[in-house]
């Protein structure tokens, strides 16, 4: 049996970021075609290896960084990519072929790698959908982003554009959008004292929200206390994310300064509310804090693809990097205490920021769904109407 959805999003939950990626993309399309968000590696055709394998992503980028960068750069050279995109094709073919079967999409748009490159391999040209591809990641991408018979592909970023090109993407089809985000991050509802009073913080301390990701990890609660034990006022709001165990031993924790402490929430009012953002260097954090203008300061990454998002901010002037617990503690005393220089990263970020990227996306995927079909029928792909 078949449904008539019209665009499928193929998103992954290895890491929060794509999923979040995935719902900025369909609240902006939703309005014009029916709509389907899946994680194909949770369909009953994919091996159950590959539902572990999201787990253990999150486990061996958290207790094995340098085995996972090693990783990361020994595939992302040509021909070595080919050796990810068979391992995993042998895993998800199945379930990506039935999904697409069922829903018959006219658009696959695909927020992780390697999906619309097995659609590709498993279709004729004139049987596939559309297919995009968008970029996650701002700076150091990984080549198997890139698939050559993407009708378009997505970039938040020049630098992640001129790596699509070097990778044989038609100029022509890569579109630079930015990584789609909620666009609340780019205009606070509400002024920062309004903000503050509503979520029952102090109105006038200066403001550090903690972030640990969608799956509380990194040192974070070594960082916390190394800030609770300086002498200068401040207020620190942590969010532990999905992580329990986190949460509970925060809130176990004796505070000298005042402190919030939340499980997973939506953080829109909460960036616009802090002064100061802290984070390990995911995509789609770093975008969120640029389109609202604040800060960072990095305390954790996932070597590869996160060191690029930090290294894109930094070079801009809009985040810090600390190695250590004193080094966090030094970067955000600073920050917490001189305005001027909150001033000058917050601009620099909000330079970069591009708060309306999930509505560019949609019009490209738009474009896709409303394209004539015609130039299908022999196996010929349309060019993009835009650089």
């Amino acid at each position: 049996m078949t449904t008539s959805s019209s665009i499928m999003i193929l998103t992954s939950d290895a890491g929060s970021g794509h999923r979040s990626a995935a719902a900025a993309i369909e609240q902006q399309i939703r309005g014009f075609a029916k709509t389907i968000v899946v994680n194909p590696a949770h369909h009953p055709l994919a091996s159950r290896t590959l539902e572990r394998a999201e787990r253990f992503y999150l486990n061996m980028v958290n207790r094995s960084p340098e085995q996972y960068a090693f990783a990361h750069g020994l595939t992302d050279a040509p021909g070595l990519d080919l050796f990810l995109e068979y391992s995993l094709a042998g895993t998800i073919r199945r379930s990506l072929v039935s999904l697409v079967a069922t829903h018959q999409p006219t658009v696959v748009v695909s927020v992780y790698p390697l999906f619309t490159r097995i659609i590709s391999g498993s279709f004729k040209p004139w049987q596939s959908p559309k297919l995009m591809t968008v970029v996650t990641d701002l700076g150091s991408v990984h080549r198997a982003w890139f698939n050559i018979h993407d009708d378009c592909v997505a970039v938040p970023s020049l630098i992640v554009r001129d790596k699509a090109i070097k990778c044989g993407i038609d100029v022509q089809r890569v579109v630079h959008t930015g990584l789609p985000i909620n666009p609340a991050f780019g205009y606070a509802r509400a002024s920062q004292t309004v903000l503050r009073r509503q979520l029952g913080w102090n109105e006038t301390l200066p403001t550090m929200v903690l972030l640990s990701g969608g799956a509380g990890i990194g040192p974070v609660v070594e960082m916390a206390r190394a800030l609770d034990a300086v002498t200068s006022a401040h207020q620190l709001v942590i969010v532990a994310g999905r992580n329990e165990a986190l949460a509970t031993t925060l809130r176990g924790q004796q505070w000298q300064h005042p402190t919030h402490i939340y499980d997973f929430v939506a953080l829109p009012d909460f960036v616009h509310a802090a002064d100061v953002v802290a984070s390990k260097a995911g995509g789609l954090t770093v975008s969120e804090c640029m389109a609202a203008g604040k800060p960072m300061i990095f305390y954790g990454e996932a070597p590869g693809q996160e060191e690029g998002n930090r290294m894109y901010a930094m070079h801009a002037g809009a985040g810090l990097h600390a190695s250590d617990a004193d080094q966090f503690v030094a970067y955000a005393t600073m920050l917490l205490t001189h305005h001027a220089m909150r001033d000058t990263m917050g601009n620099a970020a909000l330079h970069l920021g591009m708060p309306d990227a999930a509505a560019a996306v949609a019009h490209e995927v738009h474009r896709l769904y409303t394209q004539s079909p015609s130039l299908r029928q022999h196996g010929i792909r349309p060019p993009a109407v835009r650089p």
